[in-house]
């Protein structure tokens, strides 16, 4: 599955009339967070597949739960295509404005997700395929100022659980050294800012390693 994940800029190689040409074969969009809503509905619209979203502390939308149609994934867990999806939103708190959480509210949304994790486990043998956060985990991608600190319960999350992918934004890419992708653990930690594109196949998803319920 080819999935296009957006996060924090209008990319004018997306919002474009090639959109639908140079994203043929896309089949979802994940948004992680502070885009306006007519641009993604500007990509959906275009590309006719599914949108899944986590808002970000400078989301435009001023805290709507639904987005073009799509699906807010805060505090859920989804299945989509054979593929485990769970989001978790906002960014580290720093001034009180939206969509902003301290470490301990943070852990706290995370244990909403446990049930569900829990019955992933059983039915699929593995607790989930992708994390979708609007911040980075504690010690990859994140900036040096509390506004772009990383959670250490997305880090916990990675290590517990073993998601392929974990998808963020929040953290600007302006050098063309910085690193959007790494490993932590066994999950690859990728910086969605502007876009991307990842590929994934469910037929290679086996049940991972057991690890404590």
């Amino acid at each position: 599955m080819k999935i296009l994940a957006v996060s924090d800029r209008i990319d004018p190689r997306v919002y474009s009339d090639f959109c639908q040409e140079r994203f043929k074969d896309v089949e979802c969009v994940i948004s992680c967070g502070d885009l306006p809503e007519h641009y993604l509905d500007f990509i959906v619209t275009n590309l006719n597949v599914p949108l899944f979203f986590v808002h970000g502390n400078h989301d435009p939308s001023g805290g709507k739960r639904i987005l073009a149609g799509g699906t807010n994934l805060d505090e859920k867990v989804i299945t989509y295509q054979g593929i485990i999806i769970a989001g978790l939103e906002g960014s580290y708190w720093y001034n009180g404005g939206i969509h902003q959480y301290t470490e301990r509210e943070m852990y706290f949304k995370y244990l909403r997700l446990l049930p569900s994790l829990r019955w992933c486990k059983i039915r699929y043998g593995r607790f989930l395929d992708i994390l979708v956060t609007h911040a980075p985990p504690q010690g990859v991608h994140e900036g040096s100022d509390l506004a772009h600190r990383g959670f250490s319960t997305f880090t916990h999350i990675i290590k517990k659980y073993q998601p392929r992918y974990h998808l963020h934004g929040h953290v600007h890419i302006y050098d063309h050294n910085q690193s959007r992708e790494d490993q932590l653990f066994n999950t690859r930690v990728v910086n969605c800012y502007n876009y991307c594109i990842i590929e994934i196949d469910p037929s290679e998803l086996s049940p991972k390693t057991r690890v404590a319920l």
